[in-house]
Formats: C-alpha cells, sequence, structure tokens
C-alpha cells in the first residue's frame, strides 16, 4: 500500500498530502492554494497521532514540532473535523476564460490605468466607469473556518456595484460565497472556490 506523507507549506500553513515516492525529497512541491514552488525540504511533516510521544524532526533535520505542528490524524472523520481547509477565491469574469487568483491579505481590484494602485487590474478598453481602485478583497485566515473572503468598496465614491443583486455600499463588509456574482460597471465577475477536494490531489 502506498505511504501517504503530510506536510505543511511554509506560505500558508496548508496541510497537503503527498504521496511518498523515492526522490521526494529532491522534488520541488507547488502548494495548490497559495501556487507557490517550494523544494520538498522546506515543507515541515505534519506528525500522525501514532507518533505524537516521539519528538520527530522536521524535514531540515530540526528535533521536536510545537503543538500546531502536531496535527492528529487519527482517521478521516477526524482528520476532517481537525484540520482547517485553506482554499483561496478566485475572480472570473463573466463570459470569458480569464480568472485571478485572490491572495492572502488585501485584494485591490480596479480597471487598467498606469496610475492604477490595483493589485488585480481589469481591461475596460474605453470604459471608464470602473474607478482605477474599485473594490477591496480582503482574505483573513480565521481559525476553525480557514480564509474568508470579505468584500468591499476601496472608496466612498464610485459607481454603482453590486454583489448578488444588492447594491455594495460604501461601509459594507460582505463575505463572499463560493458562485457569488460580483457586478461592475461594464464587468461581471464570480467568485470561486477551488474545489476541497482538489487541495490534496
Amino acid at each position: 500500500m502506498a505511504n501517504i506523507i503530510h506536510i505543511k507549506c511554509p506560505f500558508d500553513g496548508a496541510v497537503l498530502s503527498v504521496l511518498e515516492q523515492p526522490g521526494l525529497q529532491y522534488k520541488n512541491v507547488t502548494c495548490p492554494i497559495c501556487k507557490q514552488t517550494y523544494p520538498f525540504m522546506q515543507y515541515k511533516k505534519v506528525v500522525p497521532a501514532s507518533e505524537f510521544n516521539d519528538p520527530g524532526t522536521d524535514y531540515n533535520g530540526k528535533s521536536g514540532f510545537n503543538q500546531e505542528e502536531r496535527t492528529v490524524f487519527q482517521n478521516e472523520s477526524a482528520r476532517n473535523e481537525r484540520t482547517e481547509i485553506l482554499i483561496l477565491g478566485r475572480l472570473h469574469i463573466k463570459g470569458t476564460r480569464e480568472s485571478f487568483q485572490l491572495k492572502p491579505g488585501r485584494n485591490i481590484i480596479g480597471r487598467t490605468a498606469s496610475n492604477s494602485g490595483a493589485d488585480i487590474k481589469i481591461n475596460t478598453g474605453s470604459d471608464r466607469r470602473m474607478s482605477r481602485e474599485h473594490i477591496l478583497i480582503e482574505v483573513k485566515r480565521i481559525s476553525g473556518k480557514g480564509f474568508v473572503h470579505y468584500i468591499s468598496l476601496y472608496k466612498e465614491h464610485t459607481n454603482k456595484t453590486k454583489v448578488v443583486n444588492d447594491i455594495l455600499y460604501y461601509g459594507d463588509n460582505i463575505i463572499l460565497k463560493d458562485g457569488d456574482t460580483i457586478q461592475l460597471p461594464g464587468v461581471e465577475l464570480i467568485f470561486k472556490l477551488q474545489d476541497p477536494e482538489e487541495t490534496l490531489k
């Protein structure tokens, strides 16, 4: 039977499952959550319950694991209850194949312009109704819930913007759910979350 190793991403702390194989320690592993690629040796091993009495070592040769790294994997049910599913959302432009990956922290979305301070710039052609910095999506890690995505207007005076057909007012701070639509002036975005099952493949 193939041996599964549980490792933790050094960037966002996501727990990944990888198949043990010859030469794995010399390979690079891409985290499906943050999309960052690191050498396997930089990941920390998540210790199963059966090894709890053994201080163990991580892949850098350091002895011992802190409490956070000692994630219990007694069975699939316990795993789902005890492990946060860290999923970052994507914004898809409706009617196109263009999409944008959100990152932990602040994501400013606006139209493409030479002096735009937006992290995600959307090409609106000659339509200038969208502000250069129009909306803010803040991705926070909440204990027990994983990543939560909050949307708000970046500034007070913008053209009409809707989230799931409800007008977004300045000062609103709305939690986005998978499939929610964001109607910006001239562009409609669809907020999508990656299938949790895909994060462990």
